[in-house]
């Protein structure tokens, strides 16, 4: 049977014999210890020339209410980061996924990465297969568009930051503010068309400008990657999903942003730094993401300080480097840590 017949029962037969292939064990090492090098590069980059004991002297002056909002609005994100992934797994496994699995793989998933750099993909595909009975290359075709959603989201971002950029910067580059617009085009454009990405990517594959060139096991890697999209977006083609989807992932990096500006309070900074700005920073942080480093340090730091910088001249370093390491150490460390191990240990004794 094809991807489109297979009932969930069959699925959990095949998770037991379908087994997701493994790197060597040399090369994964040599990848973990390049990104243990890049994040401590970055974040000598962070805090070099700064004084430890300002920083220090920054956060102990702390307001610790805002940090119970920016814990709430961490969760929340998470929450419906689980709840869009059930839906799009709805129709892989011809049923209902529990949002509390869901919801542990995920947060597992990110407790995963703050020691193990992308563990946490694989760790929140293995929960969800062993949870559910499922077949991890169905599973696997839907963390794909959830990642395709979220660098949509992200480019989406950076359009908008892009005008609303400082106006000396707009002046100086106009260039900056037609790339923005085109950046929202694109992704809006990007949206419309990801339902279609397989079919799309089926048809790119036919032309002879790629056919002719690409190598045969290229071409093999990105047939298999059209038929994960056709699978992963199967939840995309429904009229009443799809919008929801697209709602929840816009609500989830709303939330993200809500965690940069409810902490502006705890250090102060809520009347220095406004709402676009936020987003400024929001965005240029992000893209620090992308660096595989463990639970993001240091990319995170630099990215966040530089971009206070920018819009905030006025914010001192050790003052931003303070922001940037309690927001980092709540939302990416103690948020998602604590939830995971106190998750494992309700499923734990609930099954005794």
């Amino acid at each position: 049977m094809n991807l489109e017949e297979t009932p969930s029962s069959t699925a959990a037969e095949n998770t037991e014999s379908s087994k997701p292939s493994k790197p060597s064990g040399k090369s994964n090492i040599l990848k973990q210890l390049a990104s243990f090098a890049i994040s401590a590069v970055l974040l000598y980059f962070a805090f070099n020339k700064v004084d430890p004991a300002e920083i220090w002297r920054y956060t102990q002056a702390i307001n610790p209410w805002p940090l119970a909002i920016v814990i709430v609005t961490a969760l929340t994100s998470h929450l419906l980061r689980a709840y869009r992934w059930t839906i799009l797994l709805k129709p892989f496994a011809g049923r209902q996924i529990s949002l509390l699995n869901s919801f542990y793989a995920v947060i597992l998933g990110y407790a995963i990465n703050v020691a193990i750099p992308r563990g946490g993909e694989v760790a929140r595909l293995l929960a969800i297969c062993k949870d559910e009975k499922l077949a991890w290359p169905g599973v696997l075709s839907t963390l794909l568009v959830d990642r395709m959603l979220d660098m949509a989201l992200l480019v989406f971002l950076l359009g908008t930051c892009l005008i609303f950029l400082p106006q000396s910067f707009l002046e100086s580059f106009p260039a900056l503010l037609k790339g923005g617009i085109g950046l929202l085009i694109a992704t809006i454009i990007g949206l419309l068309l990801l339902p279609y990405a397989g079919s799309i990517l089926r048809v790119l594959l036919k032309q002879n400008f790629l056919a002719g060139k690409l190598p045969k096991h290229i071409l093999e890697k990105l047939s298999e990657m059209a038929d994960q999209f056709d699978s992963g977006t199967r939840a995309l083609k429904d009229p009443l999903g799809y919008p929801l989807i697209a709602t929840l992932s816009f609500v989830i990096w709303a939330l993200y942003w809500c965690n940069f500006y409810f902490m502006l309070p705890a250090f102060h900074l809520e009347k220095i730094i406004g709402p676009i700005d936020t987003l400024i920073i929001f965005t240029i942080g992000s893209v620090g993401v992308l660096i595989p480093t463990p639970g993001n340090a240091g990319s995170f730091h630099y990215l966040v300080c530089q971009s206070m910088e920018l819009v905030a001249p006025q914010v001192s370093k050790a003052q931003a480097l303070a922001y940037a390491t309690i927001l980092h150490v709540l939302t990416f460390v103690l948020t998602n840590c604590i939830t995971a191990a106190l998750l494992f240990l309700f499923r734990k004794s609930s099954k005794k």
